[in-house]
């Protein structure tokens, strides 16, 4: 079992329903039996989040712990389940993905001993889904999760 582990610099653009937006963050990358992982913490309107996002083969999970509370899966083609939780309100969310792929490393030197790919920095995950909240489509959103090495 190896792991890799880095400081990373996060740029997240997000695209809902034609708006976009780009936040960055500082976190931790790390890759541990074929999993990749991707912590940091936000600020929201509500105080702070912390947010991992896991990928493995072909499955996108992200979680959200603090002051927001959130649990969503992306899979190509198939609508998975969720929920989200505040202080304020609760409700159950399904997220219905049309489009979600992963590079990983460069792209010349990028397979590792056993011939599988390397999973490794710069890492860029894009996924597209339509969000429903309690049955009733609230959205088109395409994000692009880019990680890279922190330098300095």
């Amino acid at each position: 079992m190896t792991t890799d582990k880095a400081q990373v610099r996060i740029t997240l653009e997000s695209e809902i329903d034609g708006e976009k937006q780009l936040h960055e963050h500082i976190g931790e990358w790390y890759c541990k039996n074929r999993t990749v992982y991707i912590r940091y913490e936000e600020t929201e309107p509500h105080g702070k989040v912390r947010t991992m996002v896991r990928w493995r083969e072909g499955e996108l999970n992200v979680t959200r712990h603090g002051d927001v509370e959130s649990e969503q899966s992306f899979v190509a083609g198939a609508r998975r389940a969720g929920q989200y939780v505040s202080a304020l309100t609760r409700f159950r969310l399904e997220t219905d993905t049309t489009l979600l792929w992963m590079q990983c490393g460069d792209m010349l030197h990028n397979e590792s001993e056993d011939g599988e790919p390397k999973l490794s920095l710069p890492m860029l995950l894009e996924w597209h889904y339509t969000m429903w909240l309690e049955d009733q489509l609230t959205g088109t959103f395409v994000i692009r999760l880019h990680a890279e090495a922190k330098r300095g």
